[in-house]
């Protein structure tokens, strides 16, 4: 289709506060070049006590990241890209520099430029520099984790804990086959220090907050509503911080987890879907059944606070057309049902070219 990509890494600047006004304490707010990635803007406020929180998994460009409108673990509790950016600079087609935004928490002047850039993946301008939101460092964090035997009953209990207004950190659901994907590709890589899980529906949670009775509350709350309410099992929680990372890190090798699940697969069709929160439960239980009942490969797992899951459905070079064609069926039915449930075919990722269908 043709197009242009631009290579944005030396625009790497970062600015944590502004050394001009020293009257009173920094804002929360660090500026940074559009190719600065995550990682490197979080090791530069290590001694601060402070972090940029969206966390999409990989170590994406701060640019890259609101150019596609990106979110990920932590958008439960701290929002997506959309709400941790308080201005940016941007190229127009013409070559005008435009700044949208300001540094203040609000702002009711006119258009709302930064939200229309957010998203926008390159077709209205080129975002050269962010100012993003900082947040403290949680004092105390605690991950658990809790199986079910269904997995309606597990999005249902998801729900109901966003209902109640739990502050949960990170809220993830992996179905029986992404859990069987995380056991098999931990096993391939020798991790012998992460354990093997029950291939059943299960929650990745974590918590955070000032102390370790304000976050012991929250777990118990948790605990109550997913045990008591919704049948899960196997509750456990700890807050060693090198369980907690060897968690996480796991969760976010569940692409390449659902890929090594196909012997052969070199690729994916990724899905995205998000929907209102009750009606997360009916869409991940319709799609987990389409994937059985094709008789494909297609782990289910996502961001079950937002609302937000994808279906990783691994493709081989070899693959017959009647194969590729009950992926395609997989996929066009979960974003029917998204779009009939009121939801996007994409919470996270952007269009791009494979969803502009």
């Amino acid at each position: 289709h043709g197009g242009i990509s631009l290579d944005m890494t030396k625009f790497d600047a970062i600015e944590i506060h502004d050394d001009s006004n020293n009257d009173g304490l920094p804002d929360p707010i660090a500026k940074v070049g559009a190719g600065v990635t995550r990682h490197r803007l979080n090791d530069e406020l290590r001694h601060s006590g402070m972090q940029f929180v969206v966390d999409p998994g990989a170590d994406a460009s701060i640019g890259g990241m609101v150019a596609c409108g990106a979110s990920g673990t932590t958008a439960v509790k701290y929002g997506s890209m959309r709400e941790n950016i308080l201005c940016l600079e941007c190229v127009l087609p013409d070559g005008t520099l435009a700044k949208c935004g300001t540094k203040t928490i609000k702002n009711s002047a006119g258009y709302d430029l930064v939200s229309l850039m957010t998203g926008s993946e390159g077709t209205l301008g080129v975002i050269t520099s962010v100012s993003v939101k900082l947040h403290p460092i949680p004092e105390y964090i605690v991950g658990a984790v809790c199986i079910f035997d269904d997995l309606y009953k597990a999005a249902e209990a998801v729900a109901s804990l966003r209902l109640c207004d739990i502050p949960m950190a990170r809220c993830e659901l992996l179905d029986e086959s992404s859990v069987a994907a995380f056991n098999q590709y931990n096993k391939s890589q020798g991790d012998g220090a992460t354990a093997q899980m029950e291939e059943k529906p299960t929650l990745f949670l974590e918590f955070h907050g000032h102390g370790e009775m304000s976050v012991q509350e929250q777990i118990d709350m948790t605990k109550n509503i997913c045990v008591d309410d919704y049948g899960a099992f196997n509750f456990r929680s700890t807050s060693g911080e090198e369980e907690r990372k060897r968690l996480w890190a796991a969760r976010h090798q569940l692409y390449y987890a659902s890929i090594w699940l196909r012997e052969g697969a070199t690729g994916a069709i990724v899905t995205d879907a998000c929907v209102p929160l009750s009606q997360l439960a009916g869409l991940m239980t319709q799609t987990a059944n389409d994937v059985k009942e094709r008789g494909v490969v297609g782990p289910c797992f996502g961001h079950a606070g937002d609302g937000n899951f994808h279906c990783i459905l691994p493709i081989r070079d070899d693959d017959s057309d009647e194969y590729l064609s009950r992926l395609h069926e997989v996929n066009d039915n979960l974003i029917r049902r998204t779009i009939e449930a009121g939801g996007t075919c994409t919470g996270e990722h952007g269009i791009g070219y494979g969803k502009i269908k």
